[in-house]
């Protein structure tokens, strides 16, 4: 008896899938909609599974005011907001490259060692793990996501921008880098 239902619910969903029984009134479309008369054809095919990116953002341009925090400290923000450890085990030091700081922590739980660089360009914060080259240090091709940064009077407001998902945002204030 249980496999007379089984089979009963299967060729339900079968015709009623087949017979474009969707009450979606959106206007997106799916690979079994290509038939139907009401397709856009004007429009490309996207699967609903592509996760959507954006271009990186330019990554040689002047640094936005950070005043009153300096630019290690947007970026130590900027690590902490991504990557979770504590804003105090984050060390941030200088490196040859002008303008260019590494970030570093161990993980609590594990112990173990991250270590990324960090940049600012215009309103952008620019990372990448050390001794990498990504398209988001590059400023070429897509990215998942960029990060942008405000200060509104002691705030310092972390912004991550992602193509294809809400903004996340988080905020810090001077007594948080002390």
């Amino acid at each position: 008896m249980r496999g007379f239902i089984f089979i009963g619910i299967v060729v339900f969903a079968v015709i009623k899938g087949c017979s474009g029984g969707s009450s979606s009134s959106d206007s997106s479309y799916h690979s079994n909609d290509v038939a139907s008369s009401s397709t856009p054809t004007s429009q490309p095919f996207v699967s609903p599974d592509v996760a959507k990116v954006k271009a990186a953002v330019p990554v040689n341009m002047a640094p936005a005011d950070t005043k009153p925090f300096s630019a290690s400290q947007v970026c130590k923000a900027t690590i902490a907001s991504l990557f979770s450890p504590m804003l105090g085990d984050i060390k941030a030091a200088t490196t040859k490259q002008e303008g260019v700081y590494r970030l570093t922590y161990k993980r609590r739980l594990d112990g173990e060692k991250y270590s990324y660089d960090c940049k600012l360009s215009d309103d952008s914060v620019i990372w990448t793990e050390t001794g990498q080259s990504t398209n988001r240090w590059r400023g070429t091709g897509n990215v998942g996501y960029s990060v942008a940064f405000t200060v509104k009077g002691s705030d310092l407001i972390i912004t991550e921008l992602y193509a294809d998902a809400d903004n996340v945002t988080h905020k810090y204030a001077l007594k948080d880098f002390r």
